[in-house]
């Protein structure tokens, strides 16, 4: 076996550098081979999470290195957008980082830009509903990779001050957790973080009902929505809060978390790497289950985030690519089990859901089954229709916002949403069929 000292390499890339340049290449550490191993670049974000899997990943495989090239999610995603758009060859990274919810629609958008993967992995090893996300007429063009199941990450010492328990926090209702928020400002802390232009908690909030954006036709589900509108009561009580932490960005919204200003994160399974990010911060946190909604069908589970990788096939290592993912990502038990052990990455990998790493109990949260309460919960999430244009409803979504927090009629201005949303999706599948 060949020797390589290597490690991935981390670039940043700010949001302005959104255009058809080259990227500029990544500081790597050098590789000490016998033979060179294949440079693979990688667009993605958070390097806590994806950075480090992708670390794991590279020390498996003696054939390649890996130039991991960070940049925020909105500005990954419009940049594979932009590029794809323009038909641009040149300077491709071999590798992207595609959200769950986006990727049907760059696979309908852009059908011949991704490398089918059916002869790389074994989909029937993964779940199903990831498989059906990065499928499109029937072929499989992208390699699952986490999964999002929503929970509530707690300080334990905050809660402790104003005299709430662990057995506290396993079935609060969103009246009961908005509730704590006023003891907690008491004590100098706040509830949690708060950005007016990001409405990723309702992804949570609506699919514990079984609800979602869209039904199952992929028609706006707004104005007739009792869950979409209930996410919005809780919006505005937090926008009128004094004990949320107000972000506008991803380094703000972390930043609160590891300086200590919050006392409770819900996201998907995948902030973890995050949370824990704050290593001064280990044995103070523990996981609940999210808080339960009012509206009918409701749970206290949920998904909220989860990519998947994607290989583009006209970049100049795309077969290398795609074999590294099929041998990692797509069959190695071994790096599920060392970044839920490291970690507590939730891959979708079937194989790995009996490794040893399952079971283990983690010291930063307080000695909790992470792991396998996690899995425990995925299976009893509403199954929901995300469809193809998710990305489109939150944006139809997010550009009446403002309007609701200023106390707007809301169903005037849902109204006005799915009239957007609705022209937004005609004008997109009649480029399609004149492209």
């Amino acid at each position: 076996m060949r020797k390589k000292v290597s490690r991935v390499a981390i670039s940043m890339c700010a949001a302005a550098s959104m255009v058809l340049s080259v990227v500029a290449p990544a500081m790597t550490v050098a590789a000490e081979t016998t033979d060179e191993p294949v440079e693979l670049t990688v667009w993605s974000w958070d390097k806590t999470m994806n950075g480090t899997t992708f670390e794991v990943a590279d020390s498996l495989d003696d054939d390649v290195t890996v130039n991991f090239v960070e940049m925020s999610k909105a500005d990954c995603l419009q940049k594979i957008h932009t590029v794809l758009a323009s038909g641009v060859t040149d300077d491709l990274p071999d590798i992207v980082s595609i959200s769950d919810l986006n990727a049907q629609g760059y696979l309908m958008s852009y059908p011949d830009a991704f490398l089918p993967m059916d002869d790389y992995i074994n989909y029937d090893d993964f779940a199903s509903y990831k498989k059906d996300m990065v499928s499109y007429d029937g072929v499989g063009y992208g390699v699952p990779y986490d999964t999002g199941v929503a929970a509530l990450f707690y300080r334990t010492d905050y809660m402790e001050e104003i005299g709430v328990t662990d057995e506290d926090m396993q079935d609060l209702t969103w009246d009961e957790y908005l509730a704590l928020g006023e003891k907690l400002k008491e004590k100098g802390h706040m509830l949690q973080t708060y950005n007016p232009n990001d409405i990723a908690e309702f992804q949570i909030m609506l699919q514990s009902t079984g609800k979602w954006f869209t039904d199952n036709d992929g028609n706006a589900d707004f104005v007739n929505n009792d869950a979409l509108k209930e996410c919005y009561d809780v919006f505005k009580k937090l926008n009128e809060s004094d004990f949320c932490q107000v972000v506008s960005d991803w380094t703000g919204f972390a930043g609160a978390i590891n300086n200590g200003d919050v006392a409770c994160v819900m996201r998907g399974s995948w902030i973890t790497s995050t949370i824990m990010a704050g290593e001064d911060q280990s044995g103070k946190w523990k996981m609940a289950p999210i808080p339960k909604m009012s509206t009918e069908g409701a749970t206290h589970y949920s998904n909220q985030g989860g990519s998947s990788w994607f290989v583009l096939k006209n970049s100049k290592n795309a077969e290398a690519a795609a074999k590294f993912l099929g041998k990692t990502f797509g069959g190695s038990v071994e790096m599920y089990d060392s970044l839920m052990k490291s970690n507590n990455i939730i891959g979708t990998y079937l194989p790995a859901s009996d490794c040893e790493a399952v079971e283990a109990a983690s010291d930063f949260f307080s000695g909790q089954q992470i792991n396998k309460t996690l899995v425990e919960w995925e299976a009893q999430i509403p199954s929901v229709n995300t469809g193809a244009f998710s990305a489109e409803a939150q944006s139809a979504l997010l550009a009446v916002t403002p309007n609701i927090l200023n106390g707007s009629d809301l169903d005037t201005e849902l109204a006005a949403a799915e009239e957007q949303f609705n022209q937004t999706i005609q004008d997109r599948k009649s480029t399609r069929l004149n492209s």
